[in-house]
């Protein structure tokens, strides 16, 4: 970050003229992280070898700074990517979980339609009826629950 130096100068003592005072000031404004050339070089006049340790310093603090810099954007590099391998075990989580359910679904739904089968061949055509019902109920749900979720998403 660049640091503003500011001189402020008066090259004329104030000055009464009739009710009114005149104040000459002079501003110059020099933007670095170092001071001014001029400014320096007064420094190095009152105590010598300070514009060595000035620039420096400021190659310090700049080599600092690239360093925290460079920490920072591999800290976020490794943030996004153990967010991506995240992301990425959910997403087979839910697909083996969804798997899962429709294995365990189909294999209810056969033996339902099976134990029906059997059931109306000994004579139980009720108690068949009843059992086909359960695949059937399932499959009106599963169908319902989807369209639902559309709607929601939709809105």
């Amino acid at each position: 970050m660049a640091k503003k130096n500011v001189v402020t100068k008066t090259d004329e003592p104030s000055q009464v003229i009739g009710s009114q005072i005149s104040i000459t000031t002079q501003e110059d404004r020099f933007q670095s992280p170092i001071p001014s050339p001029e400014v320096i070089k007064n420094y190095e006049i009152l105590v010598p070898g300070t514009a060595k340790r000035l620039i420096d310093l400021a190659i310090e603090e700049s080599l600092h700074r690239r360093t925290i810099e460079s920490n920072t954007n591999q800290a976020n590099i490794s943030a996004q990517r153990k967010q991506g391998e995240i992301a990425s075990y959910q997403t087979r989580a839910v697909f083996r979980s969804d798997l899962l359910g429709q294995v365990a679904g189909t294999i209810v739904s056969l033996s339902c339609i099976g134990g029906a089968v059997y059931l109306g061949l000994q004579n139980h055509e009720v108690a068949a009826a009843a059992l086909c019902a359960i695949p059937l109920a399932a499959v009106i749900q599963a169908l319902r629950g989807r369209k639902a979720a559309e709607r929601r998403q939709d809105k």
